[in-house]
């Protein structure tokens, strides 16, 4: 969820907003004279979202992807079998 919020609301309430992202998962976006400054996230959350940028900016995994997608388009898909095995 993504709230909106005046600066002068996060710089009063600072404690308790980070609590409430840390905690709770929200995310809230900081404005000044109503248009967005910043964004108050988790660090996780920062992290995740670094981490999957990366990914995208992944060429050679965009390649295996679109190999991937072509492969399924023309019908040849590995069935996948779970055995239940853990590799214990």
């Amino acid at each position: 969820m993504l709230e909106a919020i005046s600066i002068t609301e996060a710089r009063k309430d600072f404690l308790p907003l980070i609590d409430r992202v840390e905690d709770e998962l929200y995310r809230f976006m900081v404005t000044r004279h109503g248009k967005p400054v910043a964004v108050v996230l988790s660090y996780d959350e920062y992290s995740r979202m670094v981490e999957t940028l990366k990914l995208a900016g992944d060429s050679r995994l965009a390649r295996e992807i679109d190999h991937g997608a072509a492969e399924a388009d023309q019908g040849r898909l590995i069935e996948f079998v779970n055995t239940g095995d853990n590799g214990e």
